[in-house]
């Protein structure tokens, strides 16, 4: 069983870093090295990186799910949730990570230009991704905040 408990977490920690860290890539190192292009290349990279990121995306939110369930399940009661520090903290790293998941669901389905007649502006998807890297570093504080309960 310990080697069923050490692959879930480092699914979860996997999906993390998928999310996280592309992310962390667009922003940092992509966004900024698009700078080179033509202005007009802009947003067919733009828009081509983020379909393909939004398929990882969503395959670490599934991956996260699912692990994030059997870990939670193996490490506090269900009645512990709302009266320990470790549930608390937990809560919490979960309703941001709801936030997050609403953000991307927002970008896939409403924002993304095969699905709107109207295509976002480039700067409101960037604003979109800035608050969820924002809330990504946010959960791994939490996440660090756990293991010290």
């Amino acid at each position: 069983m310990e080697i069923i408990n050490i692959i879930t977490l480092w699914l979860h920690y996997l999906a993390t870093v998928m999310w996280i860290g592309g992310m962390a890539f667009n922003i940092l190192v992509l966004r900024p090295s698009m700078m080179i292009l033509d202005q007009n290349q802009h947003p067919i990279l733009g828009n081509k990186v983020l379909k393909r990121f939004i398929i990882f995306a969503w395959l670490s939110i599934a991956v996260l799910v699912l692990t994030g369930i059997s870990i939670t399940y193996n490490r506090i009661a269900f009645e512990d949730i709302l009266s320990t520090t470790y549930g608390i903290v937990l809560l919490s790293k979960h309703i941001v990570t709801l936030i997050m998941v609403l953000i991307v669901a927002w970008v896939s389905f409403v924002l993304s230009e095969k699905l709107s007649p109207f295509a976002p502006k480039p700067e409101t998807i960037l604003l979109l991704v800035k608050t969820n890297l924002s809330l990504g570093v946010l959960i791994l504080l939490l996440t660090s905040a756990l293991r010290g309960t």
